[in-house]
């Protein structure tokens, strides 16, 4: 059995830069939401300050 690669598309859009932005930020605001409820959640299970 041989698995052959796919190519990419021969289309060259890209979707326009706004959308582009908006994607990044709310990837990054939602990281960012993420990570600060796992630190108070251990903040609060170490029972520091």
């Amino acid at each position: 059995m041989r698995i052959d690669p796919v190519q990419p598309g021969d289309d060259n859009e890209e979707a326009p830069l706004g959308k582009r932005l908006l994607w990044f930020f709310g990837i990054a605001l939602v990281s960012m939401l993420f990570v600060a409820v796992v630190a108070y959640t251990l903040r609060g299970l170490l029972l520091i300050g």
